[in-house]
């Protein structure tokens, strides 16, 4: 009997082993292992809950920071679900912290602002660029011509009661330059219609702003990669670019925000210029939490 009880803790403790791969924190890069062809991603804790998709063996998602009862948030292809927690494995690389310059915090912090400014993930959530959603980035595209380049954007009174539109051909090189990639844009985007070559929504009071990125750490991953996690400040208040040079303390002293604040974490590839200069910088991976989800 003592011989049985044992080996049923050894295995027991094996179980937790496995378990204990499972990094949760926001942004790790889960695989998919120990299945026979796919897990299914659900809407609720549990495995009564409707199903969303199915996340293929050896595929990845991007954690979420929640875990319970066995299931982890995931972001999968531009949709948040649950995931069972055995089925998954933390793959992310080590890396090692560094300290950042002045002028390459804010490098970084502006970078990243262009997607918490532009509400990029808080519906669709994480981003990586191995299991990439059309739809995701044709809408960040959009929202970040809302906020800078208010001058591609035209106004009006067109169908539905929209009254501001943007030309589609304006997606494309968008997502190029902060993705790397080039998609066909999707017609298919929540608050918007497509007619004709363009994108139609209303907008009757104004576009509110969630903020910009401040970090709060980064590391230096192999070749021109930057692992970096970040707060978010000023939600819904105007800022403007300096505001990317402070650090937490004094986004928070500027910036105060009840609550939880929202946080995440990015893979950045900075490319040939390194810190110095963002003109060829693309986002790999993206997860941000918002406690209004």
């Amino acid at each position: 009997m003592k011989r049985v009880l044992i080996c049923l803790l050894v295995l027991a403790l094996l179980g937790c082993s496995a378990l204990a791969e499972v990094d949760v924190r926001i942004g790790t890069k889960l695989r998919v292992v120990n299945c026979d062809a796919y897990i299914t991603l659900r809407e609720e804790p549990n495995t009564k809950a409707a199903a969303l998709d199915r996340i293929p063996l050896g595929c990845e998602a991007v954690s979420l920071i929640d875990r319970q009862n066995g299931f982890v948030r995931v972001a999968w292809k531009g949709q948040m679900g649950w995931a069972l927690e055995k089925y998954l494995k933390s793959i992310d690389e080590s890396g090692s912290a560094v300290e950042l310059t002045k002028a390459q915090r804010y490098n970084l912090n502006l970078f990243l602002s262009n997607f918490t400014e532009a509400d990029f993930c808080r519906w669709e959530g994480g981003y990586s660029y191995d299991a990439v959603d059309p739809a995701q980035l044709t809408n960040f595209a959009l929202e970040h011509c809302w906020f800078n380049r208010q001058n591609r954007v035209e106004w009006g009174e067109y169908f539905n009661d929209n009254n501001v539109r943007l030309s589609e051909d304006q997606i494309a090189p968008v997502v190029e330059k902060y993705f790397g990639l080039k998609i066909k844009p999707s017609h298919e985007l929540r608050y918007t219609d497509y007619k004709k070559g363009y994108y139609y929504w209303q907008e009757t009071g104004g576009h509110v702003s969630m903020g910009f990125a401040c970090l709060d750490r980064a590391e230096k991953l192999e070749g021109r990669r930057y692992r970096v996690w970040f707060s978010v400040y000023g939600m819904g208040e105007s800022w403007d670019n300096d505001a990317c040079y402070y650090t937490p303390s004094q986004a928070m002293k500027a910036y105060p925000i009840e609550g939880v604040n929202p946080v995440g974490c990015a893979v950045v590839d900075v490319g040939g210029s390194g810190l110095g200069d963002r003109s060829d910088w693309t986002l790999e991976r993206y997860a941000a939490y918002y406690d209004m989800w």
